[in-house]
């Protein structure tokens, strides 16, 4: 098992070398300096006591969306849902920083957490009952659920409670008591920041250190061997799939009490969507979910400064994360490969070698 992830992080490093290499070629044929682009990317994402911010600020969401796929996708039921269960936490939260104004922070920000939890977790436990009980595909189910959130959130932030003052898609600002304090000048990073740590010490706990997370890895790899087994395969599943929920509530809810300090409605660029892929690039590791959050934050907010300083669109991240996935969804196909050719090699030279 230790000989596995090895290769794995050896493939990993390599599939980013490889994709920033290929970055680094797209950038010449548009004739920019590669060299030029990529010191404006580091520089962006790290140059300052300000862009760090910007980066830790920017890999919350994404730590968070990743730990709810790393646990639902573990467990063998697949949660594509995230991006509508963020929604809908944002707009629990936010729902509550509005109606209940005058609360105290030390009341309103756990009320306002708890809301938006409750809102992820239970739009997660739809698909999950439909999927452990009458067998209809949670991935189409989830998918479908994102639209309606985020159509059904639309709808709610432009009317019912839509802010006074114009048309903004947005409701009106929470109640300051609600504010997460922000912990660097002109940056969105706040003590969410905090949180987050707290919340990926016990997602690791859970998922590699008790017997529930056992459970669900057993369920994951061989489901009929888990039911034999006796584990309660359905509880597990449905368990796996509300936290993943309760963490996308979350992730929503700590947009709208330290970042905008209201709902709007397109309060999310695809956070859950890059959650996933960071979960799939690690394969569902906690501490790895972490780490990958943090390079493609430090990717995001680096690719503004490069844009800003080289014309080089900040798209070509997105390019460059795709190949990153590329490489790493064929890394078993091409480990496969080199080990047959290698086995082959020395087949071939042990027949030689008898028949000399």
């Amino acid at each position: 098992m230790k000989k596995e992830k090895v290769e794995y992080l050896i493939s990993l490093f390599l599939s980013i070398f490889a994709a920033l290499i290929i970055g680094g070629f797209i950038m010449l044929a548009n004739g920019r300096n590669p060299i030029v682009g990529f010191n404006a990317l580091i520089n962006g994402a790290i140059g300052s006591k300000y862009k760090i911010a910007t980066t830790l600020a920017k890999t919350v969401p994404l730590i968070l969306t990743g730990l709810a796929t790393s646990i639902s996708f573990r467990s063998g039921i697949f949660n594509i849902g995230g991006e509508g269960q963020l929604y809908l936490g944002a707009f629990g939260a936010a729902l509550v920083g509005i109606t209940l104004i005058n609360l105290p922070g030390l009341i309103g920000i756990p009320l306002a957490l708890l809301v938006s939890a409750i809102a992820g977790g239970l739009y997660a436990l739809l698909p999950a009952i439909l999927r452990v009980k009458y067998n209809i595909d949670e991935v189409i189910v989830t998918i479908m659920l994102n639209t309606v959130a985020v159509l059904l959130t639309g709808y709610l932030v432009n009317y019912p409670f839509a802010a006074d003052v114009g048309k903004l898609g947005a409701t009106e600002i929470i109640g300051e008591g609600y504010h997460l304090s922000r912990l660097v000048r002109l940056s969105t990073l706040n003590t969410s920041i905090f949180h987050v740590i707290v919340i990926t010490i016990i997602m690791y706990y859970l998922l590699e250190r008790t017997s529930i997370g056992y459970e669900i890895k057993m369920v994951g790899q061989n489901m009929n061997f888990s039911r034999y087994g006796g584990i309660n395969v359905k509880r597990r599943m449905i368990f796996a799939m509300v936290v993943s929920g309760i963490l996308c509530g979350i992730a929503g809810a700590f947009e709208v009490l330290g970042v905008h300090y209201r709902f709007l409605q397109h309060i999310s660029p695809g956070y859950a969507w890059d959650g996933m892929l960071i979960a799939l690039i690690v394969k569902n590791n906690p501490l790895g979910v972490v780490l990958m959050a943090l390079f493609f934050g430090a990717l995001k907010t680096g690719s503004i400064s490069m844009e800003n300083a080289t014309g080089i669109p900040s798209e070509l991240i997105s390019v460059i994360q795709s190949i990153i996935i590329l490489f790493i969804a064929g890394e078993a196909g091409f480990k496969d490969k080199i080990k047959g050719y290698f086995a082959r090699k020395r087949l071939s030279k042990k027949a030689g070698e008898k028949n000399a």
